[in-house]
Parts: structure tokens; C-alpha cells; sequence
């Protein structure tokens, strides 16, 4: 099947790019039922859904620029174990890593590419892959699901401006129902 994408790119979908696009929007569906639990602020949750919604047109464009998500685990020792996804103008790929750090400075890391839109090839297991890395997101969410999700949102959608501030809402002053009463003056005190 091809799908012409701005008229000047041709991108073909095939059944990998459509499985890992349906595993990706179950993550971000997940992410966005239990935003609660996940700590995820409003911008987190403007991202998400404008990332299902690149994911569910996919491979038409949607946005420009990236937005990518990830989940990790701070190892003992400070190092960092995550799962990710990015979700590009004409692509996104998954990938998983590591990075170790000594006395504040990087000394290992490593990434592996589990899926990417771009390739022609995939693994022969693909579909175990997707579902293992899928695990592994929620995993890493489970072990500190308010500081495990990373979202770096560097897109727009259709043309609009990204969404740079939090909008935190004003606490409301409740004020009692007799404060509200016109004021009266009393030439005497009525007791």
C-alpha cells in the first residue's frame, strides 16, 4: 500500500510499520488513561495526544520536528536503563538502552534499535520484540511512575505553536455566601 505524503514524498506502510505504530498508540493510550497515576502534567498530556494522533495518521504528516517519549530506571551506582520512542515528520523508530556514569561523567553507554520506520528490513521476531519492549516501558513506569516518564516535545501540529508553559490553574477563593450580602450600617449594635 503507498500513501503520498506532501506530494513530494512517497513513504510505503507496510505490516512492521503498522504493528509498531499500533503498539506505540497502546503505550500512549495507556500513558494518557492512568495520567493520574503517571504524574503527567498538562503539556505531558497535550504531547501525548498529539503523538496518538501522528501515530493514528500515520504515515501521512502530521507534525513537524519530533516528539520523543521515554521511560527509565535509575540503576544503583547512577547509571540509567530506558525504553523510548520517536515519533519524526515522516518516521519513528523505538529503541531501547543503557548509560553508566562514573564520578558524574558518562562511562558506558549503549542503545539498541528495536524498530525504525526507515529501515526496509526488520527482525525476524518483530513482533515479540515490540511486545517485550512495550513490557519493558510499563516496567520501567511501575518501578517510579512519578519520575520514570521523560517527554521532550520539539513539534508542531498542523502548524500551530508548541505548547512551551505549564498552565497551572489559580487556586479559587471561596468566599461565604453572607460575605457576599450588601452592607449595612447599624446606628445601634442589634444585641
Amino acid at each position: 500500500m503507498e500513501n503520498r505524503i506532501n506530494s513530494k514524498k512517497l513513504i510505503r506502510i507496510n505490516q512492521p510499520a503498522a504493528l509498531a505504530a499500533n503498539i506505540c498508540r497502546n503505550v500512549i493510550r495507556e500513558l494518557i488513561m492512568h495520567s493520574d497515576k503517571f504524574n503527567v502534567s498538562s503539556v505531558k498530556f497535550n504531547s501525548l495526544v498529539k503523538a496518538y494522533y501522528a501515530l493514528e495518521s500515520f504515515p501521512q504528516r502530521r507534525i513537524t520536528g519530533y516528539i520523543d517519549i521515554s521511560a527509565n530506571t535509575h540503576l544503583p551506582g547512577g547509571g540509567l536503563d530506558y525504553s523510548s520512542f520517536t515519533i519524526g515528520e515522516d518516521y519513528f523508530e523505538i529503541y531501547t538502552g543503557f548509560v553508566s556514569y562514573e564520578a558524574g561523567e558518562c562511562d558506558d553507554s549503549s542503545w539498541e534499535k528495536i524498530f525504525s520506520s526507515k529501515d526496509t528490513e526488520h527482525r525476524k521476531n518483530l513482533t515479540r520484540a515490540l511486545e517485550c519492549w512495550a513490557e519493558s516501558f510499563l516496567l520501567h513506569l511501575d518501578e517510579n511512575p512519578a519520575r520514570s516518564l521523560l517527554l521532550i516535545d520539539r513539534s508542531q501540529l498542523n502548524s500551530t505553536q508548541p505548547v512551551h508553559t505549564e498552565v497551572k490553574p489559580r487556586k479559587a477563593v471561596r468566599v461565604p455566601e453572607l460575605a457576599k450580602l450588601s452592607v449595612t450600617s447599624f446606628d445601634e449594635v442589634p444585641f
